[in-house]
């Protein structure tokens, strides 16, 4: 419904209700005509307005629909078998539906599991850092790559070390002006590497984020200030890592975005100086 409206149609005090809606749909549904326009700082005429703008007959007509279109998202027809996704009689226009449908089953599962709460508490935490450190091995590392990338072109101090081996390796002699931040993706989290990351992440006190599809990870979960579990089947005997790496990615998105909300103009000038930069760069070619 939301997204059929063109900004055109709406005014501001209709903008702001409709991008609250967008960002908390599941509280909406629960809220009470009253609720939600105290919510938006709005009269209880204007959420009318926005309703029959949407075709609907009124707030109660609205969350109806609301609920309906949250459940068809939540839900999956025909579930893919994650691990061994494609027949050994498949074609290749079996195949691009296969994957087109398994990430889209993925998104589908991530995003109604997810709860906003914890997109923000995580983005605030990497905010009000000084220092980002990112660990992640194999397809875990390639979105932590992605990640680290992502928050340099924002001018985050960001870090990761991809060499095997040198990520247990951590600095333990924390600043007393500087503050350090983690985030430790991993599917499974039940490698040694894992474990010795955690344990020095620990010893030297620096909040950390895990991002795991296991979910019984203890003792790790006491020691993180945050643990998101990833909805994903996917087993050690597999072709591939294709609905975790979905949901990975979805999920460091969602906090990336919000991350970039929390000082959207300083962030937008970062990259518009990122990419004015990058425009300026002369390259010469010789011919020998």
């Amino acid at each position: 419904m939301l997204s059929e409206l063109r900004t055109a149609d709406l005014t501001k005090v209709e903008q702001q209700v409709c991008k609250f809606i967008q960002n908390y749909p599941r509280h909406v549904i629960n809220f009470s005509l009253e609720e939600l326009s105290k919510q938006c700082f709005v009269s209880q005429a204007t959420i009318i307005r926005l309703c029959k703008k949407m075709h609907c007959k009124g707030f109660a007509d609205f969350k109806i629909k609301l609920a309906s279109e949250l459940s068809s998202v939540s839900s999956v027809e025909q579930p893919i078998l994650q691990d061994f996704p494609l027949d050994e009689n498949a074609s290749t226009d079996d195949v691009m539906k296969t994957f087109y449908n398994l990430a889209q089953q993925a998104l589908k599962s991530s995003f109604a599991s997810l709860d906003p709460k914890n997109v923000i508490a995580a983005a605030q935490l990497l905010a009000g850092a000084d220092k980002i450190q990112l660990y992640g091995r194999g397809a875990s590392l390639l979105a932590a790559e992605d990640f680290h990338y992502k928050l340099l072109r924002l001018g985050y101090n960001s870090s990761l070390e991809s060499l095997n081996g040198f990520q247990e390796v951590i600095n333990t002699r924390q600043s007393k002006k500087l503050s350090t931040v983690a985030i430790v993706i991993s599917q499974y989290c039940n490698s040694q590497q894992v474990h010795y990351v955690i344990d020095e992440l620990a010893n030297s006190r620096t909040p950390f984020i895990i991002i795991t599809a296991n979910n019984d990870i203890f003792p790790y979960d006491k020691f993180a200030s945050m643990v998101f579990h990833l909805q994903s089947s996917e087993s050690r005997q597999k072709i591939g890592s294709f609905a975790s790496r979905t949901a990975i990615h979805y999920l460091l998105d969602c906090i990336y975005g919000q991350l970039f909300l929390l000082d959207y103009a300083q962030n937008m000038k970062n990259l518009q100086d990122y990419a004015h930069r990058k425009a300026e760069c002369k390259y010469y070619y010789r011919e020998k």
